[in-house]
């Protein structure tokens, strides 16, 4: 069974709100789509899509963004003092 916090399971269902709301943004940009490929003279995939253009957007080196470095170091000075610990639990001697 899960278990969670207030704080986690409010999260949890804003993020089910928002994977539906996606979900209804997909069907309406389908639609679109698919009422440009019925009623188009001369459909063209390219034009509802693009790959190639996508594929250079992705790989362009301006679409990087740059770190926060103010961000960075608050973390880093957060996380200095942080050391995970791990146990291993013997099974055969439990009660």
């Amino acid at each position: 069974m899960l278990e969670l916090t207030l704080v986690e399971y409010e999260a949890a269902l804003r993020g089910m709100q928002l994977r539906t709301i996606d979900q209804y943004e997909f069907m309406a940009k389908s639609a679109i789509a698919n009422r440009y490929a019925h009623h188009a003279k001369h459909a063209n995939e390219r034009k509802i899509f693009d790959k190639t253009k996508a594929l250079r957007s992705l790989n362009h080196p301006g679409n990087q963004k740059t770190p926060n470095t103010q961000m960075l170091q608050q973390a880093n000075k957060a996380l200095s003092n942080y050391q995970v610990n791990f146990t291993v639990e013997d099974k055969s001697n439990k009660t």
